[in-house]
């Protein structure tokens, strides 16, 4: 699997060691890593289809103090597209109303009825990617309809409505970013989404980074937004959790050969 990488803060808050403690664990996800942050409109973007402990460009951009209030990092293991920067994650989009959204994923499409339209659109050719698109476009198709910008609580609606559908069948832990809201879901029965909460602050990984009691695993199958590090809404658990099975083993193995 893929493993995650965010922070939602109300300040700046400092990177360095916990991206080197995630980024050490590349020796199992060897495709890929990628990191997004915003200062002030403007996103930054890096991102490379090699393993993150072989990258000069990572050790010299960890040995730059990163600082950021929204932050986004991902080590890829690929299942669905091959090893290329376009695969890479975090992905990029900007909606009608001009919100730049940032998104990673941990996780496998493998019921994509909702975003087969979506093959072929993007820059690589991921799942992730189709289901960020196939999100944006939802909140536009919306945003068209009401004729002006959604508020935050059209916007969670939407979201929680779209993945609680494309969960159906699918692994889908997903930490998706508009600039002021945090947006994260995970539906794995072995957990797999981890925070550590503080106040104004809360960091959120794959697996815990560091030995702090404070963190503590994502509830399951239940869209969360975080806004300033803090908790600010939670969707009704919608039940639709995924078990490891053969099939995403056996696509695992495939990716490798």
């Amino acid at each position: 699997m893929c493993e995650l990488f965010a922070i939602n803060a109300k300040q700046p808050t400092s990177a360095n060691g916990y991206l080197r403690t995630f980024y050490s664990h590349s020796d199992l996800h060897p495709h890929g890593w990628g990191i997004c942050w915003r200062a002030g409109d403007d996103i930054s973007l890096v991102k490379e289809p090699v393993r993150a402990i072989d990258s000069p460009r990572l050790h010299a951009l960890l040995e730059t103090p990163i600082a950021q209030a929204h932050l986004l990092a991902h080590i890829r293991l690929a299942t669905i597209g091959s090893t290329n920067e376009h695969n890479c994650h975090p992905f990029v989009t900007e909606d009608e109303s001009g919100i730049e959204w940032m998104l990673i994923h941990n996780g496998t499409v493998f019921n994509d009825a909702l975003i087969t339209g979506y093959d072929g659109v993007g820059q690589g050719s991921t799942d992730s990617e189709r289901v960020m698109l196939f999100l944006r476009d939802l909140l536009d198709a919306a945003e068209l309809r009401k004729g002006g910008e959604l508020s935050f609580d059209e916007r969670f609606a939407i979201l929680n409505s779209a993945l609680t559908k494309l969960s159906n069948g699918n692994k889908l832990n997903i930490l998706l970013d508009d600039g002021e809201y945090l947006y994260v879901h995970t539906n794995t029965l072995k957990k797999t989404l981890y925070v550590k909460q503080s106040p104004e602050q809360a960091i959120f990984s794959t697996q815990p980074l560091d030995d702090d009691p404070a963190w503590t695993p994502v509830p399951m199958a239940q869209l969360q937004a975080y806004r300033d590090g803090e908790l600010v809404r939670e969707g009704t658990p919608h039940g639709n959790v995924f078990v490891e099975c053969a099939i995403e083993n056996y696509l695992l193995l495939q990716s490798s050969n």
